[in-house]
This record gives structure tokens, sequence and C-alpha cells, in this order.
């Protein structure tokens, strides 16, 4: 028992007691707490590249130490492997240099659509911004 009497927390892979609480990493795809020696182990398994999980682009399974943790800017969940990573940071950079619109090169000065435009695009020139305000207001 713990402080003030909370129920004691049980290991989420062997299910022994706990006395000391270790976090499993977001890469280990785990949910719960876990002993000591189960963390170990995992650790292990994590830096010895044993495990192995899907790409969350293209599904194909590849070891844990060869896939790549997507951009925060690209909000998804997940890891990719280099092929899919490359193609979604050349996606990243082109939506970032052109205009959303009409596709020419963004100067110094970007402007950004207003939420209530509801445009897929990052980013506008100042002439397809000026056309938006003036049509949508």
């Amino acid at each position: 028992m713990g402080l003030f009497s909370r129920k004691p927390e049980r290991c989420a892979v062997c299910g022994a007691e706990l006395g000391h609480r270790h976090r499993p990493r977001k890469e280990w795809g785990m949910e719960g707490l876990l002993c000591g020696e189960c963390h170990v182990d995992k650790a292990k398994e994590y830096h010895e590249g044993r495990m192995s999980r899907p790409c969350a682009e293209c599904g194909a399974v590849r070891k844990i130490t060869d896939l790549w943790e997507p951009r925060w800017q690209w909000d998804m969940e997940g890891l990719l492997c280099k092929g899919c990573f490359d193609s979604k940071e050349e996606g990243f950079a082109r939506k970032r240099s052109f205009c959303a619109m009409c596709g020419a090169k963004m100067g110094f000065i970007r402007y950004r659509p207003k939420p209530k435009w509801n445009m897929v695009g990052r980013e506008l020139c100042r002439g397809c911004w000026d056309a938006q305000k003036a049509k949508r207001g």
C-alpha cells in the first residue's frame, strides 16, 4: 500500500506489484507502467533493434531503429521509413516555399489564410491573399 492507502499498481507486462514506476517510451507502443526488470528488457530490445513496427505511411515492417519520427508540423502519429519520411519532407518544403493558390515562389513576406476561409494550403502570396480577402472577407 502507498501513501494515503492507494491501490497497489501492477506492471503492464509481468503483473508484479510496482515499487518504483517506470514509464515506457512512446516508440515502444505500450500502455501502463513497467517494473524495473521489464523496463530494462524493453530498453534492450529497442536499442538492439529487435523490435519491429510498421511504417505509418506505407505499412512496411522495419526494425524500430530504422524508422524515423515525423516532424511535429505534420500532425501525425507513428514512425516512418526513410522513403516515406523523405517524400513527406519534400512535400512539406514545397508547401512552405510556394503559394498554395497560384504556385508562385514565396518571397520574404508570407501571408497565412484566415481559418474561416477553409483553405488547404499553408501560405499565400500577397496577390492571392488580397484576392481571397476581397472575395471572402
